[in-house]
Formats: C-alpha cells, sequence, structure tokens
C-alpha cells in the first residue's frame, strides 16, 4: 500500500530534524498529523515503511494489555481481539488506522470509568487525524456519559427517541449536508480509480435519508464474495461472513441478556456505518476503515452485557 511510504517518510523528516513536531502536528494534513503522533513513540527510527510498521504493532499489543487489565475482554473476546484477520493486517502496516483505533478504544474506556478529562484527552488526537471518527465518537461518548450506559444502559424508549431526533435532524440538515455528501462521494469515487462521470450523486432529501440507511448495511457487508476483485478482497469475502456471524451471534444474545445496553452500541454501529457507507466505495478501503467499529461493537457489547461465548448452550471453539 502506497501511502505507508509517505507516512515513513514523514516520521523520518520530523526524527532527522527536517520537519519540527509542532509544524507537523497543525500542517493541516493528515498524514503529516499521524506520522508527528508515530514519531512521538520512544522506539528507534524505522529503517523502512516494514519496520514503521512494528510501531502500530506495538500499540495492538500495549492496547491488549490495557484491556485485559481493564476487565473488558470476556473469554470470547480476547480471542477475537487477537484472531481478527483485518485487525492483524492493518495494525501491522505502517499507516494511521492504528492511531485512530487505539485513541477510539482509550476514550471508550476512561467513558466507561466516567474519568471524562481522560476521554477529552484521547479523543482530540482523533480530531486531528481522523475528523470523521471524531464526528462519530464524540455523540456517542457524551451520551455514554449522560445515560451512565455500561451501569445503567441506554433504554429501548431512549435509544428511539434518539433515533427519531437523528433522523429528523439529517432529514432538516439535508440542504446542508447533501452537496457536502456528494462532494466527499465524488472525491473518494475518484481516489478510488472511478470515473466522476459514472458516480451517481444524491439527489433530494428522500434519496439522502434511504441512501444513508441502506449504505450503512452495505458497507458492512462488502465485499460480496462475487464483487471481488484479487486475492485480498475474496479473502476479505469470506472474512465478512465468519464477521456478520459473529455480529448476528452477539447482538442476539445481547437482545436476550441486556437490551438496555445493546440499544446503544447498535445506534453506534448504525451511524459510523451509515456514515462510511455513504462516501466510500472502494472494498479495501471498506475494510480498512469498518474494522476498528467491528472491533469496538464486539468488545464493548460483550464487556457491558457480560457475553462470555457466542453459543451458551452448546461446547464452542471460545467457551
Amino acid at each position: 500500500m502506497g501511502d505507508q511510504l509517505r507516512y515513513w517518510q514523514g516520521v523520518n523528516a520530523i526524527r532527522n530534524g527536517e520537519l519540527g513536531f509542532v509544524e507537523a502536528l497543525f500542517s493541516g494534513q493528515n498524514v503529516l498529523q499521524a506520522s508527528a503522533f508515530l514519531a512521538a513513540i520512544p522506539f528507534p527510527a524505522p529503517f523502512s515503511y516494514i519496520s514503521l510498521g512494528f510501531y502500530n504493532t506495538a500499540l495492538y499489543i500495549i492496547l491488549f494489555f490495557i484491556l485485559y487489565f481493564k476487565n473488558i475482554f470476556t473469554k470470547f473476546t480476547v480471542w477475537f481481539y487477537l484472531l481478527f484477520p483485518s485487525a492483524a493486517l492493518y495494525t501491522a502496516l505502517s499507516l494511521r488506522e492504528t492511531l485512530i483505533f487505539f485513541f477510539m478504544i482509550l476514550t471508550i474506556v476512561f467513558a466507561r470509568e466516567s474519568k471524562i478529562f481522560r476521554s477529552i484527552l484521547c479523543i482530540i488526537p482523533i480530531y486531528v487525524i481522523k475528523f470523521q471518527n471524531f464526528f462519530i465518537l464524540g455523540p456517542i461518548v457524551l451520551m455514554y456519559f449522560i445515560f451512565s450506559v455500561a451501569q445503567k444502559g441506554m433504554g429501548l424508549t431512549k435509544a428511539l427517541i434518539i433515533s427519531i431526533i437523528s433522523l429528523t435532524g439529517l432529514i432538516l440538515s439535508a440542504p446542508i449536508a447533501i452537496p457536502l455528501v456528494n462532494k466527499y462521494r465524488a472525491a473518494m469515487y475518484v481516489e478510488d480509480g472511478g470515473d466522476i462521470a459514472d458516480i451517481t450523486l444524491i439527489s433530494g432529501i428522500g434519496d439522502f435519508v434511504i441512501q444513508g440507511l441502506t449504505s450503512g448495511l452495505y458497507f458492512l457487508s462488502k465485499p460480496f464474495i462475487w464483487e471481488a476483485r484479487g486475492l485480498l478482497p475474496f479473502i476479505q469475502s469470506f472474512e465478512n461472513l465468519f464477521v456478520l456471524s459473529i455480529l448476528f451471534l452477539i447482538t442476539r444474545n445481547a437482545w436476550i441478556k441486556s437490551p438496555d445496553k445493546l440499544a446503544f452500541w447498535l445506534l453506534f454501529m448504525i451511524l459510523s456505518m451509515s456514515v462510511y457507507g455513504l462516501v466510500v466505495f472502494n472494498y479495501g478501503t471498506a475494510v480498512r476503515y469498518r474494522y476498528p467499529f467491528v472491533m469496538i461493537y464486539v468488545l464493548f457489547v460483550c464487556a457491558d452485557c457480560n457475553i462470555q461465548q457466542l453459543l451458551p448452550n452448546r461446547r464452542f471453539l471460545f467457551k
């Protein structure tokens, strides 16, 4: 993945004194901003983009121990964290996704513990290196504080009210939001190698709402087997079937055990998938952007709803 070279060059420029840390952090360029955070990690200078990938692997390992000592893992999720193929792949690359994932997890962990200041400190880097995730996670964390989800749950009635308010807000914001969404849809489509003449833009409020709801489900599922072009997308299409089965089983078990707490995380998943589903077309990019949200959903639904195993009445691999 060619982007890895840009992060490696950015880290080395900061480490060699060619670019100041503060200058990179406030450059307004996501690659340089992420490079500044990577350069601050106290490891030897990376000799190649492959060695820079170890920085991200180390963050993933550190996060494992944080989750372990914070008692976030259940019997199932500890194995899911270690064996989720997409997480293993993208956390070994020299990209910003692991940094984003790292700070997103810490933001939620501290929110669960009602440590507001620490949670805010962890969400600020997300705004700097990927503002979309900040605007997805920010309202979610705020609701987590307000409703004390980990202890009390949100309640199906509150979740329904919030959904109606969100849908109303979506409709009211459509005149402003639709041109912006179309702009990013076109930009992402062209960036992924498509012809701008082939892009279907959102035409109105009704189309905006329908696209927002349906594209989220598609974003969660793609690529399908028949859409795969190349070995990696083909493998990822089978991974999707496996992951979707896991998400179904987790959601079913959580619905039985604690629907109030599940309602909150369903809102989180629907919001995140819909936002990215509207603008991301490339299958590889979809998997890369999706895995942090899938991991968060699995980890915290299982933690909040005490899901220890997927098939509680049968002997299972993760029992």
